[in-house]
């Protein structure tokens, strides 16, 4: 018999957004970039674009790389089950070979002109620790949702009857990250920009 998932981690993630939409606009970027080659005649001009324009493809590539790569966490009675949002992959650990859990934030520095760069956090590294000395990393709980994991395992190991954990609403969720989601906005606005300007120039 199949067990019962008992939590599942919130399968909308900032990162997931981040992740989609450096790839999209970075994409735009190399596209804009590559459609200037056909105003450039002059060869060195050319070879300094088709670099810039590899860069940009990279990090579009990364991107992509990194979105595919999102996790999802679910736990059930004996089970905390790792797995990828878009991908066939998936890791099964007994929860009580773990012996505990921690969590790295991952700070973001962003810069207003010449204003004092201003750190954030949106990346949050959770190792979970296992009694044969193992680390298995990974980036699919958020903070809140850290702590929640935390208290349900507590739970879980000391067999309580219910096993209810908080969820954000979405207007927490958006208070909580509200510097990132203005972030976001402004990638949107880039990226309708950019789309503009590509199917003008087509």
């Amino acid at each position: 018999m199949k067990d019962k998932i008992i939590y599942k981690s919130n399968s909308f993630s900032i990162n997931l957004v981040i992740f989609f939409l450096g790839f999209i606009l970075f994409s735009l970027i190399a596209g804009y970039i590559f459609k200037s080659l056909e105003r450039n005649s002059d060869a060195d001009s050319k070879i300094a674009v088709y670099i810039l324009d590899s860069i940009f493809l990279i990090f579009a590539l990364g991107s992509l790389f990194y979105f595919l790569k999102t996790q999802i966490i679910k736990i059930t009675k004996n089970y905390l089950i790792i797995s990828y949002q878009f991908l066939p992959f998936s890791r099964k650990i007994l929860l009580e070979d773990i012996k505990k859990f921690k969590q790295i934030p991952r700070p973001v520095k962003y810069s207003k002109g010449f204003d004092k760069p201003t750190t954030f956090y949106t990346i949050f590294e959770t190792l979970i620790i296992l009694k044969n000395g193992k680390e298995i990393r990974t980036y699919a709980l958020s903070d809140f949702e850290f702590i929640e994991v935390r208290k349900l395992m507590e739970k879980l190991k000391r067999n309580e009857g219910t096993f209810e954990v908080d969820k954000l609403t979405t207007a927490e969720f958006i208070f909580r990250n509200l510097s990132v989601v203005l972030f976001l906005i402004i990638c949107l606005i880039l990226i309708i920009g950019l789309s503009n300007a590509l199917i003008n120039n087509s």
